[in-house]
């Protein structure tokens, strides 16, 4: 499967799409619960899931402190400190704000991972970041004519500050992929980001209390998150970032954005404006592009599938 071109776009079409029911998901969530008690709760669950699993695979790998303490790290600023920014992004501009601010994720993952794995995309990628750019534009714009200037600036904040740490941990993630299975790397940043998140917990936040609150419909959506998102997607994810260049992968948050506005305007009735629309049409166009293959790399798949 991993040599047809075809079937590992269309797996990462298919995975953003059904990604793109989490900020819906999470708005029911953190409608409920506060943000920092959802993050902790959601990363313990997912956590738990790959640990369990590797015990019962045996499946840990003896890996050096060291690649335990940096994974940790990563674990703590890509699935910690980055989903504070956009769960709050989310709280304070509503879902379909956070899916529209989305589409500037692909641009940012994508020019993390050309700078620091050095990867080499093809002169058409270069053309299709303006367009990125240009779709984010008319979404933001869009998204102004139906709220205000500080609902959109402080989501815009808190957003792209996510996403700035999501690509960093996204593209650093390629280098220990040789030294321990997704699996263990994913078991290790995610227990590690929950273990200081219910530290914080205990000594600032004092909110576990605040779970009794939490609705049948608010467990399926964090049930949900947990271990679709949390666990099927990210290990879906990392495999494919074996098979497919980072800048490339990137590009397919496109989907998510365009799902994610679909899902909010259908479960809370978020409005849409032309500007979104015709900016969601533009990421759409520049995803398409930027991902489609040359036609030797069509051949070249089909002859070793």
């Amino acid at each position: 499967m991993a040599s047809n071109p075809r079937r590992l776009l269309l797996i990462a079409a298919v995975l953003q799409l059904v990604w793109g029911l989490v900020p819906s998901a999470s708005k029911f969530v953190i409608d409920e619960i506060p943000v920092e008690l959802y993050i902790a709760l959601r990363w313990s669950i997912s956590g738990a899931i790959f640990g369990i699993y590797l015990c019962f695979t045996r499946g840990w790998k003896k890996v050096s402190i060291a690649d335990v303490v940096w994974v940790s790290l990563l674990g703590i600023l890509g699935y910690g400190v980055a989903s504070l920014g956009t769960l709050y992004g989310l709280k304070v501009g509503g879902v379909t704000n956070f899916a529209l601010m989305g589409a500037v994720s692909p641009v940012i993952t994508s020019l993390v991972a050309m700078v620091v794995l050095r990867e080499r995309p093809r002169r058409l990628f270069f053309i299709t970041l303006p367009i990125s750019v240009l779709g984010l534009f008319l979404l933001a714009l869009g998204k102004y004519q139906i709220s205000s200037v500080g609902v959109v600036s402080a989501s815009v904040v808190f957003i792209l500050g996510g996403y700035l740490l999501e690509a960093f941990v996204f593209v650093f993630s390629k280098r220990f992929k040789a030294k321990m299975s997704t699996v263990q790397y994913l078991a290790i940043a995610q227990i590690s980001t929950a273990v200081l998140l219910w530290i914080l917990q205990g000594a600032v936040f004092h909110q576990a209390g605040s779970l009794v609150q939490l609705s049948f419909t608010g467990l399926v959506a964090a049930g949900f998150v947990s271990v679709v998102a949390c666990v099927l997607c990210y290990a879906v994810l990392y495999w494919l970032l074996h098979h497919i260049d980072g800048h490339r992968l990137a590009l397919f948050d496109g989907f998510h954005t365009l799902s994610a506005t679909l899902f909010g305007f259908l479960f809370f009735r978020e409005p849409l404006e032309p500007l979104m629309l015709l900016g969601g049409f533009f990421v759409l166009i520049a995803l398409v592009a930027g991902n489609w293959p040359a036609q030797e790399a069509f051949s070249m798949g089909e002859a070793n599938s």
